[in-house]
């Protein structure tokens, strides 16, 4: 398999780093524009421009199986659009959603399928935020997303609070969905925090899982044989996540099979911002 890396050099390099031991990767190019990519079966877009949604559509008319590495594409008219493209060319689309494809949460989802309980509460340091290259939707999308692509449903009902001490900005947001499944997620974002801590709470009937994002640590909580709930904890290596991200890209296209986060994961979660969106319009 003949895979090209588009991007700039440094990062380039060092996703080259994440594909050369796959025995299944025979080349691997690297270029600065996705014209001087040549004759490759894949490529991974190092793309965080705002024209990266294009650049992937361009990938995907070449027939190239996709992977784009950069903050989620939002625009819900290119996403149908280049999910629709790649539907018909039999093309594969990857992006890198790293709340699912951290290390932490992949050994979660082993665990919990389908989760009935979800809770996020994320807080970030005000002056890191006012430092930081995210806005404030960055954040609750990227929970979002993850609490999507994890029930797998579609949401039933919404509700969203936000606080708003500075008139058309938004510091905090509270957001509570319940899925056709039953299943619930909240999320709390506070981007006005005094410290910065980042947990997910998942559970259904037969594990609590505690995690622990910034020191990618899970507690583990089950029922042992007296009916007590005991607790172990695991860590994991962040370091591994864009190592994971590769393989797994590898192995769809192997397989011919869907990847982790994909085009339909995607297309959803527009969907869902936009309501979002209609709501915030009211609040």
């Amino acid at each position: 398999m003949k895979i090209g890396i588009v991007g700039s050099a440094d990062r380039a390099i060092a996703w080259e780093q994440h594909l050369r031991p796959h025995k299944t990767v025979s080349e691997v190019v690297i270029t600065s524009k996705l014209a001087d990519i040549g004759n490759v079966d894949a490529c991974i877009l190092l793309d965080k421009s705002k024209q990266r949604i294009r650049h992937m559509l361009d990938a995907v008319k070449n027939g190239y199986h996709t992977f784009l590495v950069s903050p989620l594409p939002t625009d819900k008219q290119l996403v149908q659009k280049i999910y629709h493209t790649a539907e018909e060319s039999n093309v594969l689309l990857q992006f890198s959603h790293w709340p699912t494809l951290a290390p932490a949460t992949k050994w979660m989802h082993k665990k919990i399928k389908r989760p009935s309980f979800i809770q996020v509460k994320r807080e970030i340091n005000h002056t890191d935020h006012l430092e930081s290259e995210y806005n404030f939707n960055y954040y609750w999308i990227d929970e979002l997303a993850l609490c999507l692509r994890w029930v797998n449903g579609a949401v039933h009902h919404m509700d969203l609070q936000t606080i708003s001490v500075i008139e058309d900005t938004i510091q905090a947001i509270q957001m509570f969905l319940r899925f056709d499944s039953g299943a619930t997620a909240s999320i709390y974002i506070n981007t006005a925090a005094g410290e910065t801590s980042h947990h997910r709470v998942v559970a259904n009937n037969n594990y609590l899982l505690d995690c622990n994002v910034h020191e990618q640590s899970v507690r583990l909580g089950e029922a042992s044989k007296k009916d007590h709930l005991y607790f172990k904890r695991h860590h994991f290596d962040a370091s591994k996540s864009a190592e994971m991200a590769a393989l797994e890209f590898i192995k769809s296209i192997q397989l011919n099979r869907p990847a982790i986060y994909n085009g339909h994961h995607l297309l959803e979660l527009t969907k869902t911002i936009e309501k979002v969106e209609k709501k915030l319009a009211r609040v």
